[in-house]
């Protein structure tokens, strides 16, 4: 009793602990990426993306249900992941204890160094998972892999449990070979309801059934007069048949089975009938006393009850929601949307692969393992670095996208910058990596020494060594959920963001084996010491193990995982819409300039009159119909004249560049205000508006328009045949490509470009003072000035593009003869964004510098080049290529330049001698004097020049 009171309240301890630190470092609204998606579908239980998460829509509502205003709803729905995260930790120490009391003596047999070294390895391991890297930032955000990792820790542990029982009940009832009739088999049954729920949440979930499939094969069929052949062929037959039960689940049921109930012609009678079928077979099996089939159909019917929770989705999405992607309402657009089917097909086992010859996709041969299969032009790019499918397998795929982050969380990372490597903190070069400005950016290098790595390696070789069977099923789970993914996703180069956290199942797994290594330590220390000894070693080695990895990969990552302070999401989409007119159309082009407004909309109800348009999802047809057709909120349907079938028939198509024309038949004295046209620009408006369509570039002489492109170009013709009734906007994060070469017509207010038919040849757009100013007054810059605010690497460049646009705003203001103004401006955002906390790039710093330059403030140029000077000469000193190095050497002229025109040279000489000192070249060093008498010379040449 005792016993269990201490492994209870050390649960107790480890459950606390997670609680307290996630709830510190929870994220307080939404974040970027997909978190806005999710929070503003479970808000409203609308239809994310494809596959959906039905059963986390249902749970994360409920949540929401409890948050006493709109603007903590995002907090409530980030809290779903965090006690999910917390639970799986618990989860994590009971399976690591559970696990090592496997080769421990009997209960009634066990001293107290056992206990002991069982609860400490469970507290090391399962506190060392919940600082990991990929599973921390999981836990503070909305997002599903957190309740997924739950369900995937819950199944583990029920089957220890089964396992656990089984044996016990065979050996006490002398019954082996009678896995059907067990009692201990209704672990199984949940088991197999859980799977059906995690369907509804990630279908990482399911590769658990191979750590299950392992644990009934050794509990309950292996034999011990069997040779190791005869063993481990068997092993293998296990892992076929559990392999053919996945694919019953996925795509069977999952796919499959919606597939059958749409092609039969009545979706609901074909139900009826599985549902009486699967009802049937339970009653039947079980009358019949044919217990191993009942198992089966009882397993059946519970992984079909959990699926269920897929209804929503079909429900939802008949109400035509304003958000309802992939508009899975009938039985073959359901499929289409399990499928992911928007998202292209990828080749698995045979299919094309690029030809290192002719340097495209040969379409003519299919190969096996076709590892480098995309057609597009940048990945076609990167797959020429390789010399063969296998080359690029190991060493992109493996290595850059799965090592990798095993390394990052195990060894130790160099930055949170993309394609950052793993580093160990020893090893030479290492710092020289990168150039780090900010508290933020010293804050994403995290060393572990690799200590939780060689403490894992230990766990696994004294797990194999003291109970292989269950170690090998440990194994094959952290290499399903981590090789079998890479296997499965086939990825592409240049993903557009690191991918690490669809891995964790892979890190728990290994976590398991890092809390095996701490209690293989201490029974090494135990067997080695005397007994007067063993109580304050046994617990001084504990402490110097928990210090050594959990707490310290704690004190290393808790500074670049606590976003309690980070609000810079929700802020970027509140400065955008706060940057559109009313009743505006603004065209979007991904996850993060998206996702946080349909946030701010659905669930703050901000701005619900602007219609947010993707230009991702601009390229399916579903998206533009509902463009088209339905309300969003306050928005009406979009101006597009394109019929149903002609958005059916929408794809790429070849494009001859042309001229294009719009109408422009507005009345200046009643129309032009309302297009944000000052009456000083009404002479310059062009009646109709004209210029030429490029196309995007495929090859030197093939263009391209895509489907978005057509639908987009539809909508502007429309709305201006209908007076230009709506304002059309592009998102300034919309890269050039999808901008249909309108450049020379946009209008900057803010954070958007507006389409204005006045022609004009201003880089980043032309600037109304009196629009633009307004637009500027109502933004947001929360914590961006706090230096104990972590900002990753996503937001630090997002946030910098700010400095872009108001040093152009300031430039444009001081061109109109309004230099205090702009000179204000940018001191507001020097102020609201500083240096010290969002660090700028050399094309930042540059912008910042003419700007100054501009509105006649040369003293607080010199100022912003003075914090420059550190990061152009660590360029030019780690320059990777020579474009890097031209680059790095342009500014040092821009730098050195600019100092001596302000008559600062002083600072010239400084710099000159901090770039002699890093090239190692005394030639460049310079005296104050040197560089007057230079610029004087310079000053008389120009001079000369003029007369």
């Amino acid at each position: 009793m005792r016993r269990t009171l201490i492994e209870r309240f050390v649960a107790a301890a480890v459950f606390l602990y997670a609680l307290v630190l996630y709830g510190l470092t929870i994220a307080p609204t939404v974040s970027f990426w997909d978190s806005g998606e999710f929070i503003a579908s479970v808000f409203g239980l609308e239809v994310m993306h494809p596959p959906g998460a039905p059963f986390y829509m249902l749970v994360a509502r409920l949540f929401s249900m409890l948050a006493p205003s709109r603007e903590l709803v995002a907090l409530a729905v980030n809290w779903v992941s965090a006690l999910s995260s917390v639970v799986t930790v618990l989860l994590t120490f009971l399976i690591i204890v559970r696990l090592i009391r496997y080769w421990q003596p009997p209960a009634d047999q066990r001293t107290w160094t056992d206990d002991f070294i069982a609860l400490a390895g469970g507290v090391v391991g399962a506190c060392t998972f919940a600082v990991t890297d990929s599973f921390w930032f999981n836990a503070v955000e909305a997002e599903v892999y957190a309740m997924s990792m739950l369900f995937t820790a819950l199944v583990v542990w029920l089957g220890l449990r089964w396992s656990e029982q089984a044996a016990a009940e065979v050996a006490t009832l002398r019954r082996g070979g009678t896995l059907s009739a067990l009692s201990a088999n209704r672990y199984l049954v949940l088991i197999a309801y859980l799977f059906g729920l995690a369907i509804g949440v990630h279908l990482l979930s399911l590769l658990a059934l191979f750590f299950v499939a392992l644990l009934v094969f050794f509990t309950e069929f292996e034999r011990p007069e069997w040779t190791s052949t005869q063993r481990w062929l068997r092993i293998f037959g296990a892992l076929v048949v559990s392999s053919i039960i996945f694919l019953i689940i996925y795509p069977g049921i999952i796919q499959e089975l919606p597939d059958w109930a749409g092609k039969s012609g009545d979706p609901l009678l074909f139900g009826l009938v599985v549902l009486a079928l699967v009802v049937g077979g339970v009653y039947y099996t079980h009358r019949q006393r044919k217990p191993a089939a009942n198992l089966a159909m009882l397993c059946l019917a519970m992984i079909l009850l959990g699926y269920s929770s897929y209804a929503l989705i079909i429900i939802r999405s008949s109400v035509d929601p304003p958000i309802d992607l992939n508009d899975p309402e009938t039985p073959h657009a359901f499929v289409s949307y399990l499928k992911r089917e928007q998202y292209g097909e990828t080749p698995l086992l045979r299919g094309a692969t690029y030809n290192n010859q002719t340097g495209q996709i040969d379409q003519s041969r299919q190969v096996l393992f076709p590892r480098r299969w995309s057609p597009d032009p940048s990945h076609l790019r990167v797959y020429a670095q390789y010399d063969s499918d296998l080359d690029f397998f190991l060493r992109y795929q493996l290595g850059h996208m799965y090592i990798r982050y095993f390394l990052w969380n195990f060894v130790g990372k160099a930055s949170d910058v993309q394609d950052a490597p793993a580093i160990t903190g020893f090893l030479p070069g290492e710092k020289d990596l990168y150039f780090f400005q900010t508290p933020s950016e010293r804050a994403s290098r995290n060393v572990y020494y690799a200590l939780p790595l060689l403490l894992g390696l230990l766990g696994m070789a004294f797990h194999f060594n003291h109970d292989w069977r269950r170690a090998f099923s440990v194994l094959v789970l952290f290499l399903v959920t981590g090789v079998g993914i890479i296997l499965y996703l086939n990825q592409t180069p240049l993903q557009p963001r690191e991918r690490d956290y669809s891995y964790v199942g892979s890190f728990f797994a290994f976590s398991l084996w890092v809390g095996i290594g701490a209690a293989g330590l201490l029974e090494i220390l135990r067997d080695r010491l005397k007994e007067t000894l063993r109580r304050p070693l046994l617990w001084g080695a504990a402490v110097v193990i928990f210090a050594a990895v959990p707490l310290h990969m704690l004190l290393q990552n808790y500074d670049d995982h606590d976003r309690s302070g980070r609000y810079v999401a929700r802020d970027y989409a509140w400065n955008l819409l706060m940057s559109l007119d009313d009743n505006a159309i603004v065209f979007t082009n991904g996850d993060n300039d998206t996702y946080p407004l349909w946030y701010l909309q659905e669930v703050e109800g901000v701005r619900q009159d602007v219609r947010v348009a993707n230009l991702s999802l601009l390229n399916t047809s579903w998206y533009i119909k509902q463009l088209k057709h339905q309300w969003a909120r306050k928005s009406a349907p979009l101006p597009i004249s394109l019929s149903d079938a002609q958005i059916d028939r929408l794809s790429v198509v070849a494009w001859e560049p042309r001229e294009i024309e719009l109408p422009v038949r507005l009345n200046p004295a009643t129309d032009y205000e309302r297009l944000g046209i000052a009456p000083e620009d009404s002479s310059r408006v062009m009646r109709p508006m004209r210029w030429r369509l490029e196309g995007r570039p495929y090859t030197r002489d093939l263009h391209l328009l895509y489907a978005a492109d057509i639908a987009v170009l539809d909508m502007l013709r429309t709305n201006a045949e209908r007076d230009w009734e709506r304002p059309i906007y592009f998102a300034v994060t919309v890269s050039p490509d999808g901008q249909l070469d309108l450049q020379n017509f946009f209008q900057l207010e803010g954070q958007a470009y507006r389409v204005v038919p006045i022609r004009h040849n201003v880089t980043l757009g032309r600037v109304v003072p009196s629009i633009t100013l307004e637009r500027l007054r109502h933004f947001r810059f929360t914590n961006l000035d706090n230096p104990d605010v972590y900002f990753d690497e996503n937001i630090r460049r997002m946030v910098d593009n700010y400095r872009s646009i108001y040093a152009h705003i300031a430039t444009q203001l001081a061109q109109q003869g309004l230099a205090d103004e702009g000179e204000a401006l940018l001191d507001t955002i020097m102020v609201r964004v500083p240096l010290e906390t969002i660090p700028a790039d050399l094309r930042s710093y540059y912008f910042l510098a003419q700007a100054y330059q501009q509105v006649g403030a040369p003293e607080k140029a010199v100022a912003i080049w003075k914090k420059a000077e550190p990061l152009v000469l660590f360029t030019l000193r780690t320059a990777r290529s020579q474009r890097e190095a031209d680059m790095a050497a342009q500014f040092v002229q821009i730098i050195r330049f600019t100092y001596m025109m302000a008559g600062d040279y002083e600072a010239a000489a400084a710099f000159s001698n901090r770039l002699a000192d890093v090239l190692g070249d005394d030639s460049f060093r310079k005296t104050p004097d040197q560089l007057r008498q230079e610029m004087q010379q310079f000053l008389r040449g120009d001079t000369s020049e003029e007369q």
